[in-house]
Formats: structure tokens, sequence, C-alpha cells
């Protein structure tokens, strides 16, 4: 007879607990599993017809088919995107729930007392593009080049305005990072959108415009706005002719980006599954198609790279925040 505690019987009971612990296991394994089994929110915390709102709409179709579920987009605007975040940080951690970030993400911890913590309450997805600002003005502007308009400031201090789409917004952060770069001085003037104050900036009524290049480049092509740089690194593809910004100043940049982000405690395994299935389809014809013609660059990494990101861009834009006195209403 074996004795009850021999070498095979030993692998019998070992196999024999594998096997119930599998079984016990299988219906979590099989939850976990069948994300996602419902439709999925997606909240843009800005009006319909920007550009995140467009590029969320552009992915919505591919998602779907590869997740396997309807993305249901809903419009959260108010606060700089921090009123749209903030439903989404206070939702089930369950991958049911999904952001779609703007630049003043990275910001709005700064000047805004938020009702979470953007560490802790939200969950870094997919970094999906950036897209470059360009310096504008009206299309019979003085003016031809950066110097000019540098040389132009400062023989007339203060008399220039710029237009932003409010404070904190990359256009008001990169004006401001200009000015203490050039030492010169411009009026500050928020709109609220991209769509009034571009309109002024093409009816002359306000000089400059550090603005995405997705919502100006129809008019620059048809000759109805002046672009003077970009603020990109390195010139543009779609502007080739077209300078940088540090080109003149070296070491200036400024750029605008988009991202996906999720409720904080959101379960790693469906955050690489987003990451994954976004940035696929970016690769397609359509999306690609769609950010050349937008001047848009798809930037493929890890949630943890988008994660570093988030905090690099806040740490770079903490001094301007600063020095500039930057302040919300």
């Amino acid at each position: 007879m074996d004795h009850p505690f021999s070498s095979d019987r030993r692998a019998a009971l070992r196999a024999g607990g594998s096997a119930l612990a599998l079984a016990l296991a299988a219906p979590a394994l099989r939850a976990q599993g069948a994300w996602p089994s419902k439709p999925i929110q997606v909240v843009v915390p800005f009006p319909p017809g920007g550009i995140i709102d467009n590029v969320t709409r552009a992915l919505q179709p591919r998602l779907e088919a590869t997740l396997g579920q309807p993305l249901v987009i809903e419009n959260r605007a108010g606060a700089g995107g921090s009123i749209g975040s903030a439903v989404v940080a206070k939702a089930r951690p369950d991958g049911y729930t999904l952001l779609m970030a703007f630049d003043t993400h990275a910001v709005n911890p700064l000047l805004y007392k938020l009702p979470f913590d953007s560490d802790k309450d939200l969950t870094p997805v997919a970094l999906i593009g950036v897209s470059p600002l360009l310096v504008v003005t009206p299309a019979d502007a003085p003016v031809q080049s950066i110097r000019e308009l540098v040389a132009l400031a400062k023989s007339r201090p203060g008399a220039l305005n710029y237009a932003s789409t409010g404070a904190g917004s990359s256009n008001q952060l990169a004006a401001e990072l200009f000015k203490m770069t050039a030492g010169i001085d411009m009026a500050h003037v928020p709109y609220k959108g991209g769509a009034p104050a571009i309109t002024d900036v093409l009816g002359g009524r306000v000089d400059v415009m550090f603005v995405s290049a997705t919502s100006v480049l129809q008019h620059i092509k048809a000759g109805k706005m002046k672009v003077l740089a970009t603020t990109t690194p390195e010139r543009i593809p779609q502007l080739p002719d077209v300078p940088t910004v540090a080109e003149t100043y070296p070491g200036y940049v400024a750029q605008s980006w988009l991202g996906m982000l999720a409720p904080g405690q959101t379960p790693p395994d469906i955050v690489a599954r987003l990451n994954r299935e976004v940035h696929a389809a970016l690769e397609t014809p359509a999306l690609r198609s769609l950010f050349q013609a937008q001047a848009l660059r798809a930037v493929p990494g890890t949630p943890q790279d988008f994660g570093r990101f988030i905090h690099a861009q806040a740490d770079g834009w903490r001094d301007v925040i600063r020095k500039a006195n930057i302040k919300v209403d």
C-alpha cells in the first residue's frame, strides 16, 4: 500500500488542488475576459466640432469594430476640460468610462481647485497625437517674420494684442512663453472658444494668435491669414517653407496634444488592450489621412510613457504660469 504521503500521492494531490483552484478561478477569469460586454462611454470635455471631438469621432468606428461594442460619445464641456475629467475621475474603474483629454489636462491642476486628484483618480491610457501651433496674423499685418513681429512689438510696447481660447490654454501658454523669450509685451485677449478668436484674427481685430494648425490651415492656404512660424522643434510637412520659432529663438517649443485616460485603478489588462487598439487604429488609412490633413502627428507609446509625458508637460509650464501670473476666473 502506498504511504499516504508518498511522492506519487503528493503529486496527485497537487494536481487535484491545481485543478480545483483553476475551477474556482474560472468564473473570475471569464468575467475579466468578457470585457467589453456593453457600450463604452467616451467623455469629450469640450464642445462638438473641435479637434478633440473630431479625432474621437474618427476613432469611433474603428474601436467599435475591434472592441465589439458601441462607443457612446458625450460632450461635457467647461472649465478647460476639468468638468468632463471629473465625470471620468469619479466613474467606476471598469473600462466602461473613458476620457479624451486635451493639453489643458496637464495644467488644470495648477489653475483650478479640482474635485479629484489627477494622478490618483485618472489612469493614462494612450497619447494619441501632438499638434503644432502656428504663429498667425491677419493677412494684411505689416510683418513677414518672427523677427519683424518682435521688432514691431518692441517699438510699440503693450500696443499689440494676442488672442487665446482662455486662461491656461495652450494658446495663452505659448504666447506668454514667447513674450518671455523675446522680451516683449503683448496684451492678452481671451475668447470662449477657438472659432470667435480665429474670426477676429481674420478680421484684423486681433494682432497675433498662437493657434493649432488644425484650426487654421484652410485659412492660410486660402490666403486669408498669414503664418509667421510654427512652434514645433522642426518644420512641419504641411508647411515646409514656414520656419520654426526656434530658428530665431533656439529652444522655444510649444505643442498641443490629445490622449485617452481612464478612471484610476482601471485593471492594467484593460488599459493595455485600449492602448493597443488605439494605436492600431491610428495606423489605418482613414486615420493616417485625417492626421496628415490636420497636421497631427501620431505618437505611439505605452500608458507609462503617456503618464511621464503629462508630468513633463505640467513641469514645463509651471514656471510660465507663475511668472505670467496666469489665473482662471
